[in-house]
């Protein structure tokens, strides 16, 4: 098939970091692993859009990320949000749209009342995206009733990560497990907690001590300006779609070997109502994954089996999380066992060019697919 794949891009490194490259290109990695011929345009270079597709139509147009995309943030972080007419002339590219929503779309109200932009959400897709999507791949599973009741297709879509940065594992059990993400308000708790103390590392990516952020700010915000300032040229935007890609999985095998050689990841609760990226990411590398039990998501408990993929801590709670990282390093063994489990399981279920497959077939044939033996 021949895809148009948008994506939406930030402008600076400190605010793109907040999206993995699992949640990113790893769907362009995913569709062009199946043969199909895609065109990348990301927002970036949206003043180019028109001239890039000039008259070409497509069998699919996708769209990532459907919500963030109509965000209004400052000139210097991100382009401008996507208006109504923006989804209109895509839809006027292709029968089939699939919009991808990468975070939860209702919330909790102590949630809303933390972040009230996250209440804005909803209304503008409403109003911009739904009249002109087809097909949506939510990450979190309950989205799909929601996205269902408005009218839409929806499918549920975890996280996966392309083949080629699987890794072989290298667990530590002598050193402590490790966290990289953001220490918002919720997660002080775990932070300050005396008995995870040596057990649990806020560690910094590791791209902090290379120049990949300043080429990534570079990119965008000195070469990007001076090429949107001349004529379209194929050869041109070929070149900085290519870098932009290729610097993000630089960026994104730099985040993994953060994560490497640990007793295990910590995944804390968070805002998203689903397994964050860096719990895939984990087992993509045979780390093993303690993570915070998400309640009344059915199928993603389904995802993986406890003690035997995962390890699970209940209630928010630092003294559970505790408790179960010194159970793994109190059995080393354990500890590598759910790795290995869990990478095999990963390379199963949750490779990008899986995961993708799976989507277009959806989309063609309505049939939901398993996530799970």
């Amino acid at each position: 098939m021949r895809i148009l794949y948008v994506q939406h891009d930030m402008l600076v490194w400190s605010s793109a970091r907040q999206w993995s490259y699992t949640t990113h290109m790893a769907y362009v990695d995913g569709l062009r692993a199946q043969g199909h011929e895609v065109l990348v345009v990301l927002t970036s270079c949206w003043a180019w859009s028109r001239a890039c597709v000039a008259d070409h139509r497509f069998d699919q147009v996708w769209i990532n990320d459907v919500t963030h995309i109509l965000g209004q943030r400052p000139a210097w972080e991100s382009p401008p949000a996507f208006t109504e007419e923006d989804f209109a002339w895509l839809a006027s590219l292709a029968p089939v749209r699939v919009g991808i929503v990468m975070e939860t779309l209702h919330y909790d109200p102590a949630d809303y009342a933390e972040v009230p932009e996250l209440g804005r959400r909803v209304p503008l897709m409403r109003q911009a995206v739904l009249p002109h999507v087809t097909h949506f791949c939510t990450v979190d599973e309950n989205d799909v009733r929601h996205v269902e009741n408005m009218g839409a297709q929806a499918l549920w879509t975890p996280c996966h990560v392309p083949s080629r940065f699987f890794r072989s594992p290298a667990v530590d059990a002598q050193r402590p497990a490790v966290f990289i993400g953001s220490g918002y308000a919720r997660r002080a708790k775990y932070l300050q907690n005396e008995r995870l103390r040596g057990l649990l590392e806020f560690r910094a990516s590791g791209e902090h001590r290379t120049e990949l952020p300043a080429m990534f700010d570079k990119l965008h915000n000195e070469i990007r300006p001076a090429m949107l300032a001349q004529p379209y040229r194929q050869a041109d935007h070929e070149n900085y779609v290519e870098t932009a890609h290729v610097l993000r999985a630089k960026l994104f095998d730099l985040f993994l070997d953060g994560l490497t050689g640990s007793l295990a990841t910590v995944n804390l609760p968070s805002f998203v109502k689903t397994y964050a990226g860096r719990v895939i990411e984990s087992m993509a590398i045979g780390q093993p994954v303690v993570s915070w039990r998400i309640p009344a998501h059915p199928m993603t408990a389904r995802l993986f089996r406890e003690d035997e993929t995962i390890v699970f801590f209940d209630n928010d709670d630092p003294e559970a999380l505790a408790q179960q990282l010194n159970r793994l390093r109190s059995d080393p063994g354990l500890a590598v066992r759910i790795g290995e489990r869990s990478l095999v399981n990963a390379r199963k279920h949750h490779t990008s060019e899986h995961r993708v497959a799976q989507i277009v077939q959806w989309t063609q044939t309505g049939i939901t697919p398993l996530y799970w033996d």
